[in-house]
């Protein structure tokens, strides 16, 4: 499922690991020679443009610096393109099948492999949002294709995600159990999830994130969902308020449109002024505490923006049926915290 383009990161998103091509490609669990019927045998890499292999190496290799590449073996495919992963379990490099074209790589380091200012940037990062919480970070992915160019930390209770071409940290989290944070926020997050749910929901998870993601202006919020997947709530941990609320089930599935689709589906505006807040007050008085009456209203596709002077702006996307299922409210200063 290809992730929306919205004004602001869709909450769904956000609890969700790094997109990466690899994430679909379909691994075959049979011995070469023994594919079932009706299905092509995997090539292997013999069997390939030998100059298309080495194009491959010399990429991830690029994406390595001094740690040796050697690629193995053919080990899934995309309907277009292969999955080459490299020796000694270094990553992998999805290469077109008509060209031979790179399309991204995905380069596996050790923390001690990376240079120190990474190592320190990350560290740091992690101690600004909580300097008592324990944390390691023994993993890392150097991650290049079309839609990122990142490193990412990962590790016991933690990742971060860096840009490649500027240094700059994009997001960071810190995992906790709900024991481990104020019962107040806990509280907060299940009165909205309960309001959200309309008293339909399961227990929250007993895990939850402490994220920070400068491109959707989170500058620190708590990120909680229920156990059975269909709901999120965010809560700032500066403000302790409800900042952000996805019902999930409103989004996938037969309710999911995807990027391609989105201006056709949605090229005539769903709702009026009036009838947009009317849609989208419940909740936000229930969930928020918010009431949109006297807003005024712009959308761009499925994505309604809400603003009033003096007031947070209210970012809500709807689905091909008109259910708004993602809000995201920003105060005046831009940072949701």
């Amino acid at each position: 499922m290809k992730k929306q383009t919205l004004a602001v990161t869709s909450m769904i998103a956000l609890l969700l690991s790094v997109a990466s091509p690899f994430t679909n490609t379909q691994t075959p669990a049979y011995a070469a020679g023994q594919a079932p019927a009706g299905k092509p045998e995997m090539k292997t890499l013999a069997q390939l443009d030998k100059n298309d292999v080495e194009a491959a190496r010399q990429a991830m290799q690029k994406q390595a610096g001094d740690v040796p590449i050697e690629l193995d073996e053919i080990r899934g495919e995309t309907a277009d393109c292969w999955v080459i992963t490299a020796k000694n379990n270094r990553g992998e490099v999805l290469v077109t099948k008509q060209e031979g074209k790179v399309v991204s790589v995905n380069v596996k380091l050790k923390l001690s492999e990376v240079a120190a200012d990474l190592q320190n940037t990350v560290t740091s990062t992690l101690k600004g949002l909580d300097n008592q919480h324990a944390f390691t970070i023994d993993r890392v992915e150097r991650i290049n294709w079309e839609k990122q160019n990142i490193w990412l930390f990962k590790g016991q209770h933690a990742s971060v995600s860096i840009d490649a071409a500027t240094g700059k940290v994009n997001a960071a989290k810190l995992h906790y159990t709900n024991e481990q944070i104020t019962p107040k926020v806990i509280d907060t997050a299940q009165k909205a999830l309960k309001s959200l749910s309309n008293d339909k929901a399961s227990a929250l998870l007993p895990e939850v994130t402490l994220v920070k993601q400068s491109k959707e202006r989170l500058d620190q919020v708590w990120a909680f969902m229920d156990t059975e997947g269909k709901y999120s709530i965010v809560i700032g941990a500066k403000t302790g308020k409800v900042v952000a609320a996805t019902l999930i089930s409103e989004f996938i599935n037969e309710n999911y449109t995807a990027d391609e689709d989105i201006p056709k589906v949605f090229a005539k505006p769903f709702f009026t002024k009036e009838k947009a807040i009317a849609a989208a007050n419940p909740i936000m008085k229930k969930v928020f505490n918010l009431d949109l009456t006297g807003y005024n209203v712009s959308s761009k596709y499925n994505v309604y923006t809400f603003t009033k002077k003096g007031e947070p702006t209210v970012t809500a996307s709807i689905n091909h049926k008109g259910v708004f299922h993602d809000f995201v409210v920003s105060p005046e200063n831009g940072l949701i915290n």
